[in-house]
């Protein structure tokens, strides 16, 4: 007996539906961009009427994307009926953004889980989560080769997004076969590959430049945990438009490049009483620990956030409530 593809499980309940709700996750980075994206523009091509979602806006460095301008932060679209509803890239609804939104949905509908976090929770009725796979994107590009979908130039840049920003431009362990190959077809198919390389990689201003140095100098390497570790303060960040997304990638540069260690974090102070933590390796699985710290992640590239502040205590920093 053959075995079931949940892929076309999926194909199944979208082709049937009318009215989708396609939802980006709530801390958007090129892969939860990129595959909700990807999704919707098939299924605008499709002719359904569907909506997308994210419940904060869209960081402005993704605005080279199609249809990122479509997304909505409106939370009343939980109100509406809808046939299916499509998670992507959320481990978890409090992840996404709609944990407190979800319940607002009104009954009859199927709710579609696609995710390669090893700690998703499995909260869809329909679950397809390849932790193998190296991005969401990568999840995406599948339900559309085994559905033989084609790809346009569109869905393709979509997809090219998640597939460069989740393996670091394919330098990171996460780095698959199947991711390359399919950024191979996504190329054929007219992906814009210099507009991710130009929004995305060669964009950084000669502030951002400055607290990429700042962090740099405050490295430090502890032998006992085998880890590389930095900080950046509230302070370093003010008074500085965009700071967060100047400082976006550090920990995926210092991953590939710092040999010195298998695991590198990178500690940053957020206006709103807490750090966020950003861990990277090349062989543990930093998944435990970050779920350890309130997070969660992929097996090598987690994260995680904690109220306090950042002191350095013995050169390195320590989260203080």
């Amino acid at each position: 007996m053959a075995a079931q593809n949940p892929l076309k499980d999926v194909y199944k309940a979208l082709s049937q539906a009318k009215r989708v709700l396609v939802i980006g996750d709530g801390k958007p980075d090129g892969d939860s961009m990129g595959s909700s994206t990807a999704l919707y523009g098939w299924l605008k091509r499709e002719g359904k009427e569907v909506k997308l979602f994210m419940s904060v806006p869209s960081p402005k460095n993704f605005l080279f994307l199609d249809h990122v301008h479509e997304f909505t932060s409106d939370p009343s679209v939980f109100d509406e009926q809808w046939d299916v509803v499509v998670s992507l890239d959320a481990s978890a609804p409090g992840a996404g953004g709609f944990e407190t939104l979800q319940p607002r949905l009104k009954p009859g509908h199927v709710f579609i889980n696609l995710d390669h976090h090893v700690t998703n929770t499995k909260f869809g009725h329909i679950n397809v989560v390849m932790v193998e796979a190296c991005s969401t994107c990568e999840v995406v590009y599948r339900f559309f080769e085994d559905n033989n979908i084609a790809l346009d130039d569109k869905i393709a840049t979509s997809l090219m997004t998640g597939l460069c920003t989740d393996t670091s431009h394919f330098t990171n362990a996460g780095t698959n076969i199947k991711g390359i190959e399919a950024a191979g077809v996504c190329t054929a198919a007219g992906a814009r590959h210099a507009d991710i390389l130009h929004h995305l990689v060669l964009n950084k201003s000669v502030a951002g430049l400055r607290l990429w140095g700042l962090a740099l100098s405050r490295l430090q390497y502890d032998p006992k945990l085998d880890l590389t570790v930095t900080y950046l303060l509230l302070k370093d960040l003010e008074g500085l438009p965009g700071a967060d997304e100047m400082v976006e990638g550090v920990s995926n540069f210092l991953n590939a490049v710092c040999v010195e260690s298998d695991t590198v974090m990178v500690l940053r102070e957020k206006a709103d009483g807490t750090v966020k933590g950003s861990i990277r390796s090349l062989t543990k699985d930093i998944s435990i620990l970050a779920q350890s710290l309130g997070g969660g992640g992929h097996k090598k590239a987690a994260g995680f956030s904690q109220k306090g502040h950042i002191e350095v205590q013995n050169n390195l920093p320590v989260i203080v409530a």
